[in-house]
């Protein structure tokens, strides 16, 4: 097998199609002209898209029903012999298209298979115990679904032990809304997602995250024609961390923050069961300084977000921006608690930073489109882990000048260690490139 020669090469060692009507599977690789893998953050399986052309009559021969099982096995030229292989179910055919009278072009949708299981079933079971613990439980005795020591969060939930009767709602929808409940004890969310490196779930917080170093501190992707023009040999190593493509649309939007709730609020939460409501003030600033304090947001950054703004003498975070009312019913179990329950105003605020959190890593999001030669190597590198990235400064000045210092061409708002959010894996006849959304708490000073 060749080395690496590109920075995006990749082999696809098989892609075999199990059909019911075919009693011997067919590998299609040499008919698969693309695919397209997804990764996301906010989900617990894969999705994607692959291209094929048929000459062969690969549909009528298939007779493709939209439970089939296909099998894709990815090697990266970076590590030979470590084969990737994930398995995934049809969702539609999307379309096709004649090339000429006998070949036609053909455009099919897919999903992980534990996707397709979860969706075939609804449970009405008991379960007890820590958040992620339930979660765990859920995914074995319903999906067959293991998670090892390593998957698991290495930070706890701050939430007690509880009991979740799950009414009637598939696998994963429960593990959904096990996991809303779920935050680190300063309020940071978890997240629960599949990664086309990892043969298990991944379940971990947002505080592991932040904890984890970045992959590539020492060698930061850099969006830069001049820096892109500088490596042009196809083998070079630099080109590993060149960045194609880079957008940000529709960010710095303070005005939806408050309408949801993250920047402030009221919040009162009344318990049916004693009559009792329990109040609180809800400020994203405190969860800054407590998450700066906790060395979350580093020393060298300052939140993404602040709230100087200030209005007939009052600062904008002092107004009643967002008023929330809840409604729980407290000890309807003996000696456990129900998903609802907590017993202090400190308790309940954590859901309140949970959310904001969520929108605060939006306000300065980035995708941007590198090669993948850092992402198929057996082990995830991918969603949740953080990168380095350099955006260039808007400042002609430094054209020309000979000395030029970091921080002249570096513009720190759109700079960072950003993590990993979302993954789209484009694989083509040549190259494997990734197009990432990458989200950050922290803007450098």
């Amino acid at each position: 097998m060749a080395e690496a020669q590109h920075a995006a090469d990749y082999n696809i060692r098989s892609f075999t199609v199990h059909s019911h009507v075919q009693e011997v599977p067919v590998d299609i690789a040499m008919h698969v002209s693309e695919i397209e893998i997804y990764e996301n953050i906010e989900l617990p399986y894969l999705t994607g898209t692959f291209n094929m052309k048929d000459d062969l009559s690969i549909y009528d021969g298939i007779s493709w029903n939209g439970t089939e099982i296909i099998e894709i096995t990815f090697e990266s030229p970076e590590n030979i012999g470590n084969y990737i292989t994930k398995k995934f179910t049809p969702v539609e055919i999307i379309d096709t298209a004649k090339a000429s009278e006998f070949i036609e072009g053909l455009e099919i949708k897919i999903i992980e298979t534990n996707g397709f299981h979860s969706a075939m079933m609804q449970i009405n079971k008991c379960y007890e115990g820590t958040p992620d613990q339930i979660i765990k439980n859920i995914l074995k005795d319903n999906l067959d679904m293991d998670m090892e020591e390593d998957d698991m969060p290495s930070i706890k939930p701050f939430q007690e032990p509880m009991k979740f009767v799950v009414p009637k709602i598939n696998p994963f929808e429960a593990c959904e809304v096990i996991r809303q409940k779920m935050s680190t004890d300063l309020g940071l969310p978890y997240f629960l997602y599949s990664t086309l490196n990892t043969e298990n779930l991944q379940l971990k917080s947002l505080e592991e995250m932040l904890r984890t170093p970045s992959i590539n501190p020492k060698a930061p992707y850099r969006f830069s024609r001049a820096y892109n023009q500088s490596t042009v040999s196809i083998a070079s190593e630099e080109n590993v961390v060149n960045v194609a493509g880079y957008t940000s649309m529709h960010k710095q939007n303070s005005l939806i923050l408050m309408k949801s709730g993250a920047t402030s609020g009221q919040h009162s939460i009344n318990d049916i069961t004693t009559g009792q409501t329990i109040k609180y003030n809800f400020d994203v600033a405190d969860v800054f300084a407590e998450m700066t304090q906790a060395g979350l947001i580093k020393r060298d950054t300052i939140p993404v977000h602040h709230s100087q703004y200030k209005f007939n003498g009052k600062m904008m975070n002092e107004y009643n921006t967002k008023n929330i009312h809840k409604v729980v019913m407290n000890d309807t179990y003996v000696g456990i608690n129900n998903i609802h329950q907590e017993k202090t105003a400190a308790a309940f605020r954590l859901a309140a930073c949970n959310n904001a959190l969520r929108h605060m890593l939006f306000k300065t999001s980035m995708t941007i489109r590198v090669p993948g030669r850092l992402y198929l190597i057996g082990h995830n590198a991918s969603l949740g882990r953080q990168i380095d990235f350099i955006y260039p400064s808007n400042n002609t000045i430094s054209e020309g000048t000979s000395s030029v210092t970091a921080d002249e061409v570096e513009d720190k708002k759109r700079s960072g260690v950003f993590i990993i959010y979302t993954a789209r894996h484009h694989f083509n006849e040549q190259q494997h490139n990734i197009d990432m959304t990458c989200v950050k708490l922290g803007n450098r000073k």
